[in-house]
């Protein structure tokens, strides 16, 4: 068994042609496993983080300290 690693930047068609060497003989099975390396976009990891907050133990009775503190200030007249 052989492995070879190629990196590529995944191009906008989103099709990658693999070469593989001269010396490998022909009709042999290869096994293709595609890793990817990038980052979530930052609008979709922002939208995630703000669903689990809302499930956070911690988060939700911090909110609800801060609604306490400013019950008062919500009450008075502007």
């Amino acid at each position: 068994m052989e492995a070879i690693k190629q990196m590529v930047v995944i191009p906008e068609n989103h099709r990658i042609v693999l070469e593989v060497p001269e010396y490998i003989e022909s009709n042999q099975i290869a096994e293709i496993v595609m890793i990817f390396k990038g980052k979530r976009s930052k609008r979709k990891e922002k939208i995630k983080d703000l669903s689990l907050a809302m499930k956070d133990i911690m988060f939700l009775n911090d909110m609800k300290k801060i609604e306490n503190d400013f019950e008062n200030i919500d009450n008075e007249g502007w």
